[in-house]
């Protein structure tokens, strides 16, 4: 892992290098992963995208429940409990 020495504190990405602080100072490293296109096509991938699928669904499940609920808890107000 690369550590920046100079004036300048980087902070963000430039082409395939990611710089980034942490609470041992400021770090460089290069990015890395699979590519997209093969995570969307590829066969090895497709629990993957089945995985991000269900996902999905339950984050539209989740806001959907919010917003129908979220009405009645701004009428409910008690002093008394925490947030």
């Amino acid at each position: 892992m690369a550590r920046q020495k100079g004036i300048i504190k980087l902070k963000g990405s430039i082409g395939d290098l990611s710089f980034y602080k942490t609470k041992d100072g400021y770090l460089a490293r290069e990015k890395g992963g699979v590519d997209k296109e093969r995570i969307k096509n590829d066969p090895a991938f497709q629990r993957t995208r089945e995985n991000g699928a269900e996902f999905g669904r339950a984050g539209k499940a989740g806001r959907l429940l919010r917003t129908s609920v979220r009405p009645l808890l701004l009428k409910a107000a008690d002093g008394r409990v925490a947030s």
